[in-house]
């Protein structure tokens, strides 16, 4: 084997081992657990609080996006998406949760509308009482 072709041997080899590891790292359904025990409580009063006063708007709350959709309700899911780990938001105008890492939408129920995620987002009970919203597993 000659120089030339050795060293071309050993590029596509290595391209090659790069590819297949990109490949199998960049699905990974389930890159981070969602939280298990969630329970808590959101007073829709204060000012940290405050987006959820409007139908569409969200917060992040220990591992949790908390939305009020369009037509008034509160979900919660995971905010982890389950494809490779990134941080999904609430896009009222299609009212779906958006990974913009890869594209993967969840809808409000925290179910796979397109992948590449494959598993659903975990999904959290909510409950209003007064102004306080309360987000349960």
């Amino acid at each position: 084997m000659k120089r030339k072709e050795f060293l071309s041997s050993l590029g596509i080899g290595a391209a090659a081992l790069t590819c297949a590891y990109c490949f199998g790292s960049c699905k990974n359904d389930n890159p981070a657990s969602a939280p298990s025990n969630a329970d808590f409580t959101l007073d829709l009063t204060q000012s940290a609080n405050s987006s959820l006063n409007s139908n569409g708007g969200y917060l992040y709350h220990n591992g949790v996006i908390v939305a009020r959709t369009n037509s008034g309700a509160y979900v919660a899911v995971s905010s982890t998406c389950t494809h490779a780990g990134g941080t999904v938001f609430y896009n009222a105008s299609t009212n779906l949760f958006h990974c913009p890492n890869h594209g993967s939408n969840f809808a409000t129920d925290g179910s796979v509308v397109n992948g590449p995620a494959g598993s659903p987002l975990a999904k959290y009970n909510t409950s209003l009482n007064a102004n306080l919203l309360r987000v349960y597993s």
